[in-house]
């Protein structure tokens, strides 16, 4: 005779996942990845306007504090070599009695300077001793943009010096 073959039934113990359970899960992952993602994006960019804000800190300390005219140079010299090296930003008194140099992490460069501003890839911004940020040197407060960018990335950031207080804003 035939043999019968009969379908096993279905069993309560569940092996796998259902479909509902992984959306949930692939959704939770992309918004977590879309919170983390931009941090990582940034970091290196923060870290550069951490690094202007520094320089410009040390340089109107050095200004008030000495009651001397001081130098902030932004040089990007470094960027235009086949090989470019992290820019500089040099701090010093104007009878070169002091010096301090920050240096602008891997792939941020300073960014958008029309030749007027930015001549042979430096720039230099004065302090004065009462406590003034100008980029003319004639001594009448001025504000100054700087803008960096992250050449990996693309992304750009501005920090401007408020001349008339030497103080950082975004």
């Amino acid at each position: 005779m035939h043999k019968k073959y009969y379908l096993k039934e279905p069993s309560l113990n569940k092996n796998g996942f259902t479909l509902v359970e992984l959306v949930v899960v692939m959704v939770i992952i992309g918004v977590i990845a879309g919170v983390i993602l931009p941090v990582f994006l940034h970091g290196g960019l923060d870290e550069g306007a951490s690094v202007v804000q520094s320089s410009v800190f040390n340089a109107k300390t050095y200004a008030v504090t000495t009651r001397a005219r001081c130098t902030l140079t932004l040089n990007a010299d470094y960027y235009t070599e086949p090989n470019p090296l992290p820019c500089l930003l040099t701090v010093e008194d104007v009878g070169k009695t002091f010096k301090k140099q920050f240096r602008l992490p891997r792939h941020i460069r300073f960014w958008q300077y029309n030749s007027a501003d930015f001549t042979s890839g430096t720039r230099t911004i004065y302090f004065e001793s009462r406590g003034i940020a100008h980029s003319q040197g004639i001594d009448i407060p001025e504000d100054i943009v700087i803008t960096i960018k992250d050449t990996k990335t693309g992304l750009t950031t501005n920090r401007t010096i408020i001349g008339s207080t030497c103080m950082m804003s975004e």
